[in-house]
């Protein structure tokens, strides 16, 4: 496909089930639940919680379309091997706390409702870019994916820099603007506005009507 074809593509033709992967980015119980170290550390999750049963539906709805569902896991290395000194500040400002998603601990493993089925890949990372040091590139490109359909949580953190990072990859983007969470409502909405400037975003609804045509068709 040429430049300009690229260029000219509809928003059904960029989601054409073929090309997608669904892709979840850290729906991890000290994200989500009241009880995790997020919300402990005085952060409202309430919007986070809110999501997941959209978010389980969009993940099945997935799996009946035949397009891929990806899991991505923020992870703390224990003893601090994973986090730098500049990393441990940035953590600190955003959540007001640094030691969410410990290696091998409740609070880092994916939250039940939206659990990997068997076969699907988890990739875990520990910067806010699902594509920063990790395989994601390599995986979605082994599955012939060109375009991620994002949901998840911390709109204007790891949602947002996968999401944007994912353009950088060369891949197409869609945002889910009612599959994805802030703690903080106003970082949330101005997250929203930016993409919305400058990639796809729409809703869950949007992107099963398209899969639904494409399957009848």
């Amino acid at each position: 496909m040429g430049d300009n074809d690229s260029q000219n593509l509809g928003l059904a033709e960029v989601l054409a089930p073929h090309r997608c992967a669904t892709l979840v980015i850290d729906l991890q119980n000290d994200m989500v639940r009241p009880e995790g170290v997020v919300g402990r550390a005085g952060n409202d999750v309430t919007a986070i919680a809110a999501i997941v049963p959209r978010c389980a539906d969009f993940i099945e709805a997935s799996r009946a379309y035949g397009v891929p569902v990806v899991h991505v896991q923020t992870t703390t290395l224990r003893d601090g091997a994973s986090d730098s000194p500049s990393w441990l500040r940035a953590k600190g400002s955003i959540v007001n706390t640094g030691g969410f998603c410990l290696e091998g601990s409740w609070g880092a493993q994916i939250c039940e409702e939206v659990a990997p089925a068997e076969g699907e890949v988890v990739i875990t990372k520990h910067r806010s870019s699902a594509f920063h040091q990790t395989n994601l590139d390599l995986v979605l490109r082994s599955m012939g994916v060109e375009t991620v359909v994002v949901i998840g949580e911390q709109t204007p953190g790891c949602v947002e820099a996968t999401f944007r990072d994912a353009a950088y990859h060369d891949f197409y983007n869609v945002l889910l603007e009612d599959c994805v969470a802030a703690y903080d409502e106003e970082q949330h909405e101005a997250s929203l506005l930016v993409q919305r400037r400058r990639h796809d975003v729409c809703t869950a609804d949007d992107v099963l009507a398209i899969w639904k045509a494409a399957a009848r068709a």
